[in-house]
């Protein structure tokens, strides 16, 4: 497969029609209510929704390492439990220019009822799942009205639980894929990994070519028409990606853990978890670039707790 070009699927004659409690999709109200109907042109073009699969309880230490003193404040050792805080997790479903992905897959059902179990107790002590049955990733896609087998791809920003541990709700997705360097760094094991999350899932490594305009000079058209690229920007692991999904103009940010609020880009605050500082200020510095652009219509990251969770279209 050249450069992950996946294959071109028959366009597709449903919509999305479910909606979350609250949240209404663009172009379901009649024409002339407020909110109403975007152009068809642009209502299908770019879709994001965000899916919000429960919450984390962390130290404050997670988002903004200098919240605390301690270089491994972020694991909450020597810490009140009850002085945790609570940061959703979320993962993003979206259409491009006709193809529909998943970024990320946040905590897995199993979190739901076993919290404990299905991450081990070093990964519940540092980042406690709280996931209500109906935030699953099932639940969510029955009120969207989607299967996982009209997802295109299933992207993984990286490999940590809480992003990965849905895979097994999504299964039937056409393909998979994670930078080579956190598939790699993922297998050789770890504290922030359990390879048991994805048994079974043809995970493929993402073929990188050189971007320019990258932060680390690497990128892959995952369609090869610019719809949706997938960017190599490191730091919070050690193959960390942000997703862009455009429209050929208009663009967004899909940005995983490279930051985790405003504040991460407009201060370029440090989060607690990371393997390599300079690495992470870089693509934090390259989030906040394309965050400045006119053109950017959001940057969605994983655990803002600001962000609404309105789609989105443009």
């Amino acid at each position: 497969m050249q450069d992950n070009v996946a294959q071109t699927r028959p366009p597709r004659p449903a919509r999305w029609h479910g909606r979350e409690k609250g949240v209404e999709w663009p172009g379901e109200r009649p024409a002339g209510q407020p909110g109403s109907r975007i152009s068809e042109e642009v209502f299908e073009l770019v879709k994001i929704c965000p899916i919000r699969t429960g919450y984390t309880l962390v130290s404050p230490a997670v988002p903004d390492r200098a919240s605390r003193r301690s270089k491994l404040a972020y694991t909450g050792l020597f810490q009140k439990r009850s002085g945790r805080i609570r940061v959703p997790v979320k993962c993003f479903l979206a259409e491009a220019n006709g193809r529909r992905i998943l970024v990320d897959t946040g905590w897995g059902r199993e979190s739901a009822s076993r919290p404990m179990k299905s991450i081990g107790f070093g990964l519940w002590f540092a980042s406690e799942p709280v996931l209500p049955k109906e935030e699953t990733l099932d639940a969510w896609f029955g009120r969207l009205g989607v299967t996982a087998e009209e997802l295109d791809a299933v992207i993984l920003t990286h490999m940590d639980v809480d992003h990965v541990g849905g895979l097994g709700d999504v299964r039937g997705a056409r393909h998979f894929y994670a930078a080579r360097e956190e598939w790699e760094a993922a297998q050789a094991g770890g504290v922030r990994y359990n390879r048991k999350l994805w048994k079974g899932i043809p995970i493929e490594p993402l073929a990188m070519r050189e971007d320019a305009a990258a932060p680390f000079g690497r990128s892959c058209d995952l369609f090869g028409d610019g719809s949706v690229k997938v960017v190599f920007a490191p730091g919070h692991s050690a193959g960390s990606c942000a997703v862009v999904v455009s429209d050929g103009g208009k663009f967004a940010v899909l940005s995983g853990d490279n930051g985790y609020n405003a504040k991460s880009w407009d201060e370029l605050a440090l989060p607690g978890p990371m393997v390599s500082r300079s690495d992470m200020l870089r693509s934090l510095r390259w989030v906040k670039s394309l965050r400045e652009d006119p053109r950017c219509a959001g940057v969605f990251a994983a655990h803002d707790p600001a962000a609404g969770m309105e789609p989105v279209a443009f």
